[in-house]
């Protein structure tokens, strides 16, 4: 099932084997660059552009580790551009620690507009301690838009070689907001992928909710938190269970975002939202959520039990109290020491910048700037975030669906730049000067 890379894109894209504009965000790997151009507004459609893999829309990248294969796996969602009738999980996986990538297969949905199927999307991948992975995802099963699906997955026992019982996971309940009818299905995304940060070491992740309980004055978007139970005893796809925590009025919402002295919250003329929660365990056991949001900037939870209950979302300042500015743009967070070490030193990606005088949350994702942070345990927040510092320079389409893992003992983040390129870059110790 698995190919082998066309060209050694891996190896070569940082000596000047692939365009320039690869560089701008100073990656240190390369995963994947897509064969072909981006479609450009009102081009033609032609029978063999139709006939082509949708691989110019690259998001939701996340890689996992394998240790005891020695193999690094990546997933993400693919297309021809976001929403796209071909939208599916692609999947890859690389045996020199980065260096090269096989090429990626389409795990489900459509490779190409020729030949339509309903989309997939927002793939969560897991590894059990058996070997088993799972990569579970949004499954598109009406002619309502991708985010509105039904959760479905397929599992390997063999490194990804071949893939095997598809079926569909059971959601435990509905939610208040969900479409009173029990044919639509609920609108959820799991931006990032499940974290053994649970309890007794169980997968955990949170998940966006859209949509308008009888209570809501308005469409909105929240935050609920998942909690895998039985990923590590092999279930088949179809017995797969998971525990939802703050739910329905204990969502994490906008209207529950607590007022900060001196910081004028943003009111966007479209839906408000609290969404796309990261999540790292501090070395007190607590869980610490930072969520992207409508209000003008990231805000932030903490959970004392597990994930079970969470506090009031707060703005997120820096360690000289200042309120950091961000669109309504992916802002993550990642244990600097490995996404699931406890370690204490943190960092987070934000733009920094946010006007408002604007009518939409929705605005420039220009450069990129990482925040060091260190465990506070008698902060109120309790991670203390340094200055920011300029991290990613591209002027525009920074949105980095994101994920986190150690490679030969360094920690990468691997980024999806500007939806097209999937590549990694080496955070080093440099960014904790002030910090460590």
């Amino acid at each position: 099932m698995m190919g082998l890379l066309a060209s050694i894109v891996a190896a070569c894209a940082l000596a000047g084997g692939v365009d320039e504009d690869i560089k701008v965000n100073r990656p240190d790997y390369v995963v994947f660059v897509p064969r072909h151009a981006a479609p450009a507004k009102g081009e033609q459609v032609t029978p063999e552009r139709l006939r082509e893999t949708g691989d110019t829309y690259n998001d939701h990248f996340q890689v996992i580790e394998d240790p005891q294969r020695k193999l690094l796996y990546a997933f993400w969602t693919q297309a021809t551009w976001e929403g796209c009738e071909d939208q599916h999980i692609a999947f890859a996986k690389s045996a020199d620690r980065g260096c090269t990538w096989t090429a990626p297969v389409v795990l489900a949905g459509s490779s190409c507009r020729a030949f339509p199927k309903l989309r997939a999307s927002w793939q969560q991948p897991m590894l059990a301690k058996t070997g088993r992975l799972y990569c579970l995802w949004n499954q598109q099963t009406t002619s309502r838009p991708p985010h509105y699906g039904q959760m479905f997955g397929v599992y390997s026992d063999d490194a990804g070689e071949t893939w095997q019982g598809l079926q569909q996971v059971p959601f435990a309940k509905r939610m208040d907001q969900d479409d009173a009818d029990p044919l639509v299905p609920p609108y959820w995304c799991n931006w990032q992928r499940p974290l053994r940060l649970g309890r007794d070491g169980r997968f955990f992740v949170g998940c966006s909710r859209h949509g308008k309980a009888p209570y809501d004055p308005k469409w909105t978007c929240k935050i609920e938190f998942w909690e895998f139970l039985n990923i590590d005893e092999n279930p088949p796809v179809g017995e797969i269970r998971f525990d939802q925590f703050a739910t329905n009025r204990d969502m994490l919402s906008p209207a529950k975002v607590e007022p900060v002295p001196g910081v004028t919250p943003f009111e966007p003329k479209e839906d408000p939202a609290v969404e796309e929660a990261a999540v790292v365990k501090l070395p007190d056991g607590r869980l610490f959520a930072l969520m992207r949001s409508s209000v003008g900037y990231p805000v932030w939870s903490q959970s004392r039990d597990g994930g079970k209950t969470w506090s009031a979302p707060k703005v997120l300042v820096d360690c000289t109290g200042r309120a950091v500015p961000h669109p309504r743009s992916p802002c993550p967070i990642y244990d600097w020491k490995g996404p699931e070490a406890a370690s204490g030193f943190y960092f987070a990606l934000v733009h920094n910048a946010f006007d408002l005088n604007g009518e939409t949350a929705y605005q420039k994702r220009g450069p990129l700037y990482l925040i060091a942070g260190r465990f506070d345990p008698k902060g109120d927040q309790p991670i203390r975030f340094e200055s920011p510092r300029l991290f990613a320079p591209r002027s525009e389409a920074n949105s980095f669906y994101a994920s986190y893992t150690a490679v030969n003992g360094e920690g990468v983040l691997w980024f999806n730049d500007r939806k097209y390129y999937l590549l990694g870059r080496k955070i080093g110790s440099e960014w904790f000067e002030d910090s460590l």
